[in-house]
């Protein structure tokens, strides 16, 4: 199936910011955009004015809702998730807002490259380069509920040969 043209540009998008955030972060390009395409529908639903790509939600820390350094704020909204079972339910989350799809970029990989629970699946990056061991790694982590997430990913770079990004 051939890519519509807003899917040629949204991949020409996200793979310059994902490039610039491998440089920055480690992790690696072609996870950055299946994620960016997988989680946004192709850039399509990045929560409105919020452009988040990735669906990173903010956290409560001392009371206060805290998004973190690059975004600017967080916004509401209804989200799927999954029980330990696969079963599907609706929760409304936080979800942090940013100023751009470059500044969402830069916060996934630093939000991944500092992440205690990630930790593992960037070392074993770090030593063998295989990009697919980093996606089943980042679901092993708690990364989404979604249990077929890594695969979904995987599909992705496969099909629109992203894996030529990790350099």
């Amino acid at each position: 199936m051939a890519l519509s043209e807003s899917q040629k540009a949204f991949l020409k998008d996200a793979s310059t910011a994902a490039k610039k955030s491998q440089t920055a972060t480690r992790v690696p390009a072609s996870i950055i955009v299946a994620q960016a395409v997988l989680e946004s529908g192709w850039g399509k639903s990045h929560m409105g004015s919020a452009n988040n790509y990735f669906g990173i939600k903010a956290q409560m820390k001392n009371g206060k809702v805290d998004f973190g350094d690059i975004a600017t704020g967080f916004v509401e909204k209804s989200t799927k998730e999954f029980d330990n079972k696969g079963n599907a339910f609706f929760v409304v989350a936080r979800f942090r807002a940013y100023a751009s799809m470059a500044d969402s970029f830069t916060d996934h990989g630093f939000f991944l490259a500092n992440g205690p629970r990630y930790q593992k699946a960037m070392k074993a990056y770090a030593e063998d380069k295989d990009a697919g061991e980093f996606a089943r790694g980042l679901q092993k982590a708690g990364y989404a509920t979604d249990p077929d997430y890594a695969n979904k990913l995987l599909s992705i770079m496969t099909k629109n040969d992203l894996l030529k990004l990790n350099t």
